[in-house]
Order: C-alpha cells, then sequence, then structure tokens
C-alpha cells in the first residue's frame, strides 16, 4: 500500500526570499534543499529534457525580451496584467505573438499574462538581471554548450593550463580568448566590467566579513598607499572601503590597477583613489603598501601564472608591514556551496582557471614566501578573504 504524498503545495506557495529576514545562510540552504526536492520529484527524462533544452532556450528568448526593450516598456505601462497582443505591441518591432516566452512570466488566462518578480527586475534599469543575461549572451555561453566537451577531446581531457587556448576562444565567433576578445572589441569589455561589478555587488561585500581597521592599526607609512586593489576591475572593491575608513584615510592613499581598457570604465572618486594602469604579470610598480588586495584574480590563472603574479607583489611589500588580501573561492573539505563548483567549472572553460582549496592555497602562498594569518568567511558561503604577510623566515625575494 503506497504512502500518501504530503500536501506542500501550500507551504511552497507561500514561502519566499524575504520570510529569510537577512539569514543569508539559512536562505541558501534552503534553496539547496528544494533543488534537491525538484531532483527527486523529476523523472531521468524530464532532468534531462531541462538540462539539454530548456535552460539554453530561456536564456535564449530572455535575451530577445531584453533586446526588443519589452520588460522594461512594460514596466514604464505600469506593470499590469496585459493580453498577449499588447506585450507585442510593446515591442521597439513588430514581433509575432508565438515569440513571446512563457517561463518567467505568469499565464493568468488564455493569452493573458502578468509580470514576476524576475521580469520586472529585467525591465528596471537600476536592476543587475539584465546584465546577468547580457554576461551569458556575450561570454558565458562561449564555454558551454558543446564547446567544453570538444574542448575537453581536443585537448584529451587534460585539465587545461594555458589560458590562450580555451574552451572560450573555441567557441567565440572571433577565435579569441577571454582577455583579448575584451581587448579588441570595447563592447565587449564593458559587458564583461558591468557583469563582474555587479556580481561583485551581489556577493557578500568583503568589509562585511573583514576587519577592515587592522589596515589601519599601526603607524602608517605615509609615504606609501594604504591599499592596491589591483585587477579591481571598475572599483567596488576599493570604494568599499573608503566609504568605510574615508575620515582616516589620507588623499590618493588609494590605488585602483586594472588592465586600461577595464580602468576607462572606472567608476570612482578619482580626485580620492588613483587611477594605475597595470599588467600584474609584469613587477608592481607601488612599493611599501599596506596592503595588496586581489579580488577573483587568482581563479583566473594557472599556479604557474598565479605564483609570477604573487612573486611580483611580495618583492613589493615590506617585512612585518605589508599584507595580502586575496578574495576568493576555499573550496571546503565537504559540502560545498551550490555557486562554488560551478564556479570551478566555468573558470576552467572561461579561462583555464580554477578554484582552490585551502591546503592549495596554503601550497601555493608558501611557495611565494607567504603564510597565512587568517581565512576571513562569508555568510553566504561564496568566497572568503585570505589574510597573509610575507613569512621572514622563508621569503628570499624575486
Amino acid at each position: 500500500m503506497s504512502m500518501p504524498v504530503p500536501n506542500i503545495t501550500d507551504l511552497l506557495r507561500q514561502t519566499s526570499a524575504r520570510d529569510f529576514d537577512g539569514d543569508e545562510a539559512g536562505r541558501l540552504t534552503a534553496i539547496k534543499e528544494a533543488q534537491r526536492q525538484i531532483n527527486r520529484l523529476q523523472l531521468p527524462a524530464e532532468r534531462g529534457w531541462e538540462l539539454a533544452f530548456e535552460n539554453w532556450v530561456i536564456l535564449g528568448t530572455l535575451q530577445t525580451f531584453i533586446d526588443l526593450a519589452i520588460f522594461e516598456r512594460w514596466n514604464d505601462a505600469g506593470g499590469g496584467q496585459m493580453p498577449v497582443e499588447d506585450l507585442c505591441g510593446l515591442a521597439k518591432v513588430d514581433v509575432d505573438p508565438k515569440l513571446l516566452a512563457k517561463d518567467f512570466i505568469e499565464e493568468v488566462a488564455e493569452e493573458q499574462y502578468k509580470p514576476t518578480e524576475f521580469s520586472l527586475c529585467l525591465g528596471d534599469k537600476e536592476s543587475p538581471q539584465g546584465v546577468w543575461i547580457q554576461g551569458g549572451h556575450d561570454h558565458f555561453k562561449y564555454m558551454g554548450l558543446d564547446y567544453f566537451s570538444r574542448f575537453m577531446q581536443e585537448t584529451s581531457y587534460q585539465n587545461p593550463i594555458d589560458e590562450v587556448n580555451t574552451a572560450y576562444r573555441l567557441g567565440s565567433p572571433e577565435n579569441l580568448d577571454l582577455w583579448a576578445r575584451c581587448s579588441a572589441k570595447p563592447e565587449i569589455q564593458a559587458s564583461f566590467s558591468v557583469w563582474m561589478d555587479n556580481w561583485t555587488s551581489y556577493k557578500t561585500h568583503w568589509t562585511d566579513y573583514f576587519d577592515t581597521s587592522i589596515l589601519l592599526s599601526c603607524d602608517i607609512d605615509p609615504s606609501a598607499p594604504i591599499l592596491v586593489d589591483v585587477g579591481g576591475n571598475r572599483g567596488h572593491d576599493i570604494s568599499l572601503f573608503r566609504a568605510r575608513h574615508h575620515a582616516d584615510l589620507p588623499t590618493r592613499s588609494l590605488v585602483l590597477q586594472d588592465r586600461p581598457e577595464a580602468l576607462d570604465l572606472a567608476e570612482v572618486d578619482r580626485d580620492e583613489i588613483q587611477i594605475m594602469p597595470h599588467d600584474f604579470l609584469t613587477p608592481q610598480p607601488v612599493r611599501g603598501a599596506r596592503a595588496y588586495m586581489f579580488h577573483a584574480v587568482f581563479h583566473d590563472w594557472s599556479d604557474e601564472k598565479s605564483l609570477m603574479i604573487l612573486k611580483h607583489t611580495t618583492a613589493a611589500m615590506n617585512s612585518g608591514y605589508s599584507r595580502l588580501l586575496i578574495l576568493d573561492v576555499v573550496l571546503p573539505p565537504t559540502g560545498a556551496s551550490a555557486v562554488q563548483p560551478g564556479l570551478d567549472v566555468s573558470m576552467m572553460g572561461l579561462v583555464s582557471g580554477k578554484e582552490r582549496t585551502q591546503r592549495m592555497w596554503e601550497e601555493l602562498l608558501s611557495a611565494a614566501g607567504l603564510r597565512i594569518l587568517k581565512i576571513w568567511k562569508d555568510s553566504k558561503r561564496f568566497e572568503s578573504v585570505i589574510e597573509a604577510e610575507l613569512n621572514a623566515a622563508e621569503y628570499k625575494g624575486e
């Protein structure tokens, strides 16, 4: 005799992100359990259909809605229920009603739809949701689809370490790796920079779980900057530090470094923050800073290139004074969050990079003459701040 199926439909309908009231760890755990429940409810054929077909269809149709400005104009029109003909009328060009997707707007009657919270966000110019979709369209599809599997076949299933020869390059229309493509096409650089800025904004701010006062809790050398954000993109992280300690910072004691193409898009106070083009694969020109920070940099690079970057940095650090701050994923021995393994594979496809375990970080930093002081973990279980300093007993410079 079969057991009665518990009626959980009402509970699921009544539960939303707002019910967790800032409990990010609890909300993410609930998402993981809900996804596991979906996997248990789906038949294997349904799961395969979703992975192989629906996901790609949804991404393409979302981008079509964005290109036609339907979400934005729907918001401008009040965001209420509309028949499909009126939705077509919002588009910038004439469209066939059959093209309108139904997976991210809610069907309320025959040919009648209302927006969802997600579609309203897509129509909001201040929301990052459209940026996610644009980033997938411009970049991340090239390390997915069949490009990743083809790339692995062509490289005999070896762990990729060449940042130029990647699945991304195999899929990109110009046959360029990510960084070369960003350098060659300003609109692609802009898409990537804005995507990274919004991804950084979504994550727990590093200043919320790392004690930033540590960087000011000693006699500051007035001849050198306090914080150098290496590869800092548009300056989100260094701006957070400045906002928290503005009253205590000497003028222009913060430095933002990146490729010129990225710095052109930086949104920082240029009277207070120094803008410095710099390739971190070359020697670090700023000597003796209190701290050098790298956010989501090392997961882009092999151990060999990462060690090169670290040695350029340690050569500029002052023993007993300078700190290294690495904001990146630290994979746990078990129980990785839903995001962390996906990032690991994504980095492999994009740039032949990888995420690292704590042991891998310890070995890499030790090889560069550094020792870890503390690993500060964020509540969302995305990243950590690895705080390190020169190991005076081992450090010998470059």
